[in-house]
């Protein structure tokens, strides 16, 4: 027997994805969330499986052999039809997960760099851009009642 062509199937452990739950009680139920999706695609061949079977059994001693092998292929290509459509909810969720780790990424070394907050990737050394004017701080100033201020205009006019 050939070694190199041996199927080699991958451990359950490899099946589960790694227990890392954030601290965050709202991070850690969408992660929990998307952990639980994970492991049901792994593992959904289970339970359509075990449904076929049932059906195949159930209709065939209710109904005659063909019966049973229709109803057999009907559950399989529905619950395939389910796997794919939690399948592409896993896909879409790891797309949006990384997207939004990049994002945070690229937020946080921003912060990291404050000196590099004005910079625009359109400037160019020959471009004659006019910069802003420095945003000042108002440090002083009052908060007026505006009933205050109403009555104040009324008496002067």
């Amino acid at each position: 027997m050939n070694t190199s062509k041996r199927f080699k199937l991958k451990s359950v452990r490899d099946l589960v994805p790694p227990w890392n739950m954030p601290s965050d009680p709202v991070k850690a139920v969408l992660w929990f969330l998307h952990w639980f999706l994970r492991v049901l695609v792994h593992f959904f061949w289970l339970p359509i499986g075990v449904m076929c079977v049932y059906e195949l059994m159930a209709n065939w001693m209710a109904g005659g052999a063909w019966n049973g092998i229709v109803s057999a292929f009907v559950t399989l290509f529905v619950g395939m039809l389910v796997w794919g459509i939690l399948y592409a909810i896993t896909l879409a969720v790891n797309f949006a997960t990384r997207v939004s780790q990049v994002i945070a990424n690229v937020s946080r070394l921003q912060d990291q760099m404050p000196d590099m907050s004005g910079f625009s990737p359109f400037d160019t050394p020959f471009s004659q851009t006019q910069q802003d004017p420095p945003r000042t701080r108002i440090v002083e100033g009052t908060i007026t009642d505006l009933e205050e201020e109403r009555r104040r205009r009324r008496s002067e006019s």
